[in-house]
């Protein structure tokens, strides 16, 4: 393919982390963009494609890519290409963002955003498809131990994606809503009606949704107060929220600030808010899905009675972990605490198991689902956070010391106090997770 045979070479790299590749047509385009990247710690290169090539793209790969692009540009399959040709055996999320939905043949792109678009939803979508990739990485990764080395064939849920969207939404039934709702039922979308508040959080505690849209065309309130409390709630932090507004009555930085993911103006086509709110709708579907996953990955012969992984799969799979990030130069930081019980009935053995059994689950529900959680010996568990530098740790310290404050262990009536000494590394080329592991052993 030409267009990727003429790709030039540039001296510029990236830093390790967080790195962002700008491609467009227009570098004034390009230039909104990257200030609000900036601001939330990304380092960007720009590269412009010119109509035959794109000029100045780095050797060593970016976290995510965004394409900037002319929605008509007929060579966007082309240039998505020439991007995964370039770098090969890495997964890189592509991100569109396009003046208008189009049905673009065999675009290679994993996402799109639709302008206008706010520089907050650009950042958050970035931040999810970066979180979104690592996961499917990991989730492969792991797949890879339980076959080759434990000899379990896991295959993924060949239905997850089956059942129809589901959307609520929370308001007055409107004209402009109503189109907006049998638009969607038209699409199979399964749609669930609100008319106040409260009624809306009794049904989000009571059922999942893709998406939710409330009605604003009367005001922001009371859209940006449930806006507000879904993103203080763990378990709807990260369900999409649209509000359905008339131009020049919302102010929009306010908006995203309280949690806003897009704003629909009624003014608007039918067909852009139905793309906007399903892109979102699938997208969140997506990230469920594959979170909901990591769930069923792993079975007694790699599983602790914590709940967490044994020892055995850890020092396996570290192993892949740490294969796989050196050659992109990335270290794997491990995390070791070891937790110790004080306190009324902590000399009984079965009640200190069980207490410290809730403390390896209470440690791995406390990190991230690709974080890898084990158990090493009967009062030390371990994290292996992939690609991440240590130094970018220390707000999970903070989290997890928070164990010994606000929990309680073993049985109710019996509480054990517990303390954590915790010790963190990076682990990089030349070490191997046997090898770390017999160290921790002879420490122990």
């Amino acid at each position: 393919m030409a267009l990727a045979q003429n790709i030039e070479e540039s001296p510029r790299k990236f830093l390790p982390h967080r790195s962002i590749l700008l491609v467009s047509d227009s570098a004034e385009k390009a230039a909104k963009l990257t200030p609000d990247l900036h601001a939330k710690g990304y380092n960007t290169v720009t590269s412009i494609y010119n109509g035959e090539s794109l000029q100045s793209i780095p050797r060593q790969a970016p976290d995510a890519i965004i394409l900037y692009l002319d929605s008509n540009n007929l060579r966007i399959p082309a240039i998505t290409q020439a991007l995964r040709n370039r770098y090969e055996g890495k997964n890189l999320p592509l991100i569109g963002i396009f003046e208008q939905y189009a049905d673009i043949p065999n675009s290679g792109l994993d996402s799109i955003l639709l302008e206008p678009v706010h520089p907050n939803q650009i950042v958050h979508r970035v931040s999810a498809m970066i979180r979104l990739t690592i996961m499917q990485t990991e989730m492969m990764m792991r797949m890879e131990t339980l076959q080759e080395d434990f000899g379990i064939d896991y295959r993924l849920n060949p239905n997850a994606f089956e059942d129809s969207l589901k959307v609520l939404f929370i308001g007055k039934a409107t004209p402009e809503f109503m189109v907006i709702i049998n638009a969607l039922e038209r699409k199979n979308v399964e749609v669930i009606a609100a008319f106040t508040s409260f009624t809306a959080f009794d049904f989000l505690h009571e059922t999942t949704f893709d998406a939710v849209v409330i009605n604003a065309l009367n005001g922001m309130e009371p859209g940006l107060s449930i806006c507000q409390t879904m993103r203080r709630n763990a378990a709807l932090y990260h369900t999409p929220s649209l509000l359905l507004a008339n131009k020049g009555t919302v102010q929009d930085h306010m908006a995203y600030e309280h949690g806003v993911s897009d704003i629909l103006y009624s003014e608007t086509e039918e067909k852009d808010i139905q793309d906007r709110i399903l892109e979102l709708a699938r997208f969140h579907r997506l990230h469920r899905q594959v979170k909901a996953e990591f769930d069923n990955l792993g079975q007694a012969e790699c599983m602790d009675e914590s709940g967490t992984y044994s020892s055995r799969f850890f020092a396996k799979h570290l192993n892949r972990l740490i294969s796989s990030y050196s050659a992109q130069d990335l270290p794997v930081s491990i995390l070791t605490i070891q937790a110790n019980l004080e306190g009324s009935g902590s000399g009984g053995s079965e009640h200190e198991a069980l207490a410290l059994n809730q403390v390896g689950s209470m440690i791995k529900n406390m990190v991230r689902v690709y974080d890898v959680t084990a158990r090493l010996s009967k009062n030390i568990y371990v994290i292996a956070f992939p690609g991440q530098p240590a130094s970018s740790l220390r707000p999970v310290l903070t989290r997890l010391s928070g164990l010994t404050k606000s929990a309680q262990f073993g049985h109710p009536d019996q509480a054990i106090k517990l303390s954590l000494a915790m010790d963190l590394a990076e682990l990089g080329h030349g070490v191997t997770g046997e090898s770390w592991l017999a160290q921790q052993m002879v420490d122990c």
